[in-house]
């Protein structure tokens, strides 16, 4: 591997890494801060306006993912022309959105009234129309940071924008802590911390000038044209947090609502604990994503020696989490609900399968998505995950038990699991018989050493 690829891998696994972190810290610090300072109402509120950035936000990162991956081409290709077409068409189309959807929401809360915003919790109409306006400037914040990745991509240095990026959200929690030491302000918090993702994204723009600086000059050719190829892509990468959405927040609705309050705390507790399987299929999509851009002429032997070898290893490390799991899942239960909730083998045996089809279908979501053609794929997840919501509501209407609910998501994962393969191994041009005899190959376990040395966990 060149020097300066390795390089940037192993810049791109720390600040995954260093996110994974971050969010960890963010977490646990938010809510613990928040109720030092404000009442129940207050922080509740604040969380509900706070859930707004990060699903308007996804625009900037859909047309990022889709924009940059053909940006990226083209580049790689000379053809910078297209490129910088690609480019501007994901700027100016992603961040319209974001402002129209902004604009939106600022004028449809300057419609409440102020008997009805002080109803909800706000002081006044007034403070709730600036939280909105300051949060919308957050959203346009986060767009900006994102749209920015593609130069970085670009130039081989998108892991300055993830550091970045977690740079901004460990100094939200300072800001955080000073704000609601010295106020109870929405407006005010909102404000303070739509400055921090301003300035971040001045930060990464800069940065992506200064590395990719041909991606800024002036052209002639019209922006529409770079439209046509990723908007359909964007609009697939727009579709995956509504997927998310109704995986997770779907059927803690559909337990508490049928089945009782008192067991959602346990059932999310336990699914928290197994879902830690996505924190690093996260890490493992975004760089396998990211990394296939840069490369060459030998793209799809590569790509297929690296299906295989990251199946393996993905089986490999299902199984020893299988085994901790089990093993400290009493433990890890009352640690988690303060022995409040008990470790239930079953459903961890469910939640294991869904999350285990999940983790083998990331390399081959990740390689699909490189080639911005994931767009079946999403649509299929949308399709079945709402079809198995709709289908888990009713059966708990019915009475239904608790295990025959949350079982209903797994053939959903394991039907997505076996399109991405399918999908992905016509992508390669190779026959399941093929990529099956390629899982035991010698070669196999070799790559696996050469990925064990690299990231230093052999000599």
């Amino acid at each position: 591997m060149a020097r300066g690829a390795r390089q940037r891998l192993l810049g791109a696994a720390f600040s995954y890494i260093v996110g994974i972190g971050t969010r960890v810290v963010v977490q646990l610090a938010t809510l613990p801060i928040l109720f030092a300072s404000w009442s129940a109402g207050r922080v509740g509120l604040w969380m509900i306006l706070f859930a707004v950035p990060s699903y308007f936000a996804v625009t900037g990162q859909a047309f990022s993912g889709a924009g940059g991956t053909a940006a990226l081409a083209a580049a790689r290709d000379g053809r910078w022309s297209d490129a910088r077409a690609l480019f501007r068409a994901s700027w100016l189309f992603g961040a319209g959105l974001a402002i129209a959807t902004v604009a939106i929401l600022v004028a449809g809360s300057a419609l409440v009234p102020d008997a009805r915003a002080r109803d909800i919790g706000f002081v006044d109409s007034g403070e709730l129309v600036a939280s909105i306006a300051w949060l919308g400037l957050y959203v346009l914040a986060l767009c900006q940071a994102a749209l920015m990745l593609i130069p970085l991509r670009i130039s081989g240095r998108y892991p300055l924008s993830n550091m970045a990026l977690n740079i901004a959200s460990l100094s939200e929690i300072a800001v955080l802590a000073v704000c609601v030491t010295m106020s109870d302000s929405l407006a005010l918090l909102a404000a303070a911390l739509a400055g921090v993702r301003l300035a971040t994204a001045a930060v990464v723009t800069v940065l992506a000038w200064k590395f990719t600086p041909r991606l800024f000059a002036a052209s002639t050719q019209s922006a529409r044209i770079g439209l046509t190829t990723i908007v359909y892509p964007s609009l697939a990468f727009m579709l995956l947090p509504i997927v998310n959405a109704l995986n997770l927040q779907g059927y803690t609705l559909v337990v508490g609502f049928f089945i009782g309050v008192e067991v959602v705390a346990g059932f999310v507790a336990l699914r928290v604990i197994v879902r830690a399987i996505d924190l690093v299929t996260s890490v493992v999509f975004a760089i396998q994503f990211f990394e296939a851009g840069y490369l060459g002429d030998d793209k799809q032997a590569i790509q297929r020696r690296q299906l295989a070898t990251m199946t393996v290893i993905t089986l490999a490390c299902l199984a020893m989490f299988s085994i901790a799991l089990f093993g400290l899942g009493d433990w890890l239960m009352n640690l988690f609900t303060a022995g409040k909730s008990r470790f239930d083998a079953a459903l961890a045996a469910i939640f294991l399968a869904a999350g285990s089809c999940r983790a083998l279908a990331t390399t081959p979501q990740s390689m699909v998505a490189a080639a911005n053609a994931h767009g079946p794929l999403a649509r299929l997840y949308l399709i079945a995950s709402a079809a198995a919501l709709a289908l888990a509501a009713a059966a708990a209407a019915l009475g239904a038990p608790l295990l025959a609910i949350a079982g209903i998501l797994v053939p959903v994962e394991a039907a997505v699991t076996i399109y991405a393969f399918h999908t992905v191994l016509r992508q390669l041009d190779w026959r399941p018989h093929d990529f099956a005899s390629a899982l035991a190959s010698r070669e196999r376990w070799h790559d696996i050493l050469l990925t064990m040395r690299f990231l230093g966990l052999r000599g």
